[in-house]
């Protein structure tokens, strides 16, 4: 595969974990091959914000690479000039991670990605799809960990996001927006907690991996560093959490 190229390190088990990086004119193929990557199990960061302050990737990003196995750039004239994936990439080399140049129309080429990604592990089928399916309505949702976070949200029809966040003992209301890529089966919720002055953005991008009566339990698509497990469980009208702000 000519346009596939990778340097340093040896090929890890699977599932590997890839960290995606693209220009800003290559974020759909990223999105692309971001899902074709997971719906063979792997597991994928993305830098979504693209951030640098004085030539330094923000702190999440740089745990995300030293967290994965392989980086794999969107490669195009953009990619190349482009500072933010330099960064990602200049990072990766000084990590020892192994770094992968993939061509923004390489759907001919993604089973030779896969096989490099993967190394010496086969590459599994890919997932079959959950058939669930998030609606509007009153949704609680958890998770645990170091960190425990629960969302008391109102998902409106029209994509509308209100409600409530409560994490380490602190309660902020919730304004922002959802949407539900059917196709995909992909939530996702931009977010902005309000506590105290200065509000604070929240980004979520959740797949469903099964149901448990009404519960929706959800893998967050990306965090390489920290992967953490949702529940979603639709809340009746009389119950509190989600009143809007």
């Amino acid at each position: 595969m000519q346009d596939v190229t990778h340097t340093g390190g040896e090929p890890r088990s699977a599932p590997p974990a890839v960290f995606l990086t693209a220009a800003e004119q290559d974020l759909t193929a990223l999105t692309a091959l971001d899902r074709t990557l997971r719906r063979h199990g792997a597991r994928t960061g993305v830098d979504a914000e693209r951030v640098l302050t004085d030539g330094i990737l923000q702190e999440p990003v740089l745990q995300d690479l030293g967290a994965c196995d392989v980086v794999v750039a969107v490669w195009s004239e953009a990619a190349a000039g482009d500072p933010v994936v330099a960064a990602h990439l200049e990072t990766a080399v000084s990590y020892g991670k192994r770094t992968v140049r993939y061509p923004p129309n390489g759907d001919e080429q993604v089973e030779g990605l896969l096989r490099e990604v993967y190394g010496a592990a086969p590459v599994p089928a890919p997932t079959a799809p959950t058939g669930i399916v998030v609606e509007p309505g009153r949704w609680r949702i958890t998770t645990d960990g170091d960190t425990p976070l629960e969302l008391g949200l109102v998902l409106a029809p029209d994509g509308g996001a209100t409600g409530t966040s409560t994490a380490r003992g602190r309660t902020g209301r919730v304004t922002g927006g959802w949407r539900y890529d059917t196709q995909h089966e992909e939530l996702t919720l931009d977010l902005r907690i309000a506590i105290g002055l200065r509000p604070t953005p929240l980004s979520l991008l959740l797949c469903p991996t099964r149901r448990d009566g009404d519960r929706v339990h959800a893998a967050d698509a990306h965090g390489l560093a920290a992967p953490r497990a949702y529940t979603l469980e639709p809340e009746d009208e009389g119950r509190g959490g989600t009143d809007s702000p």
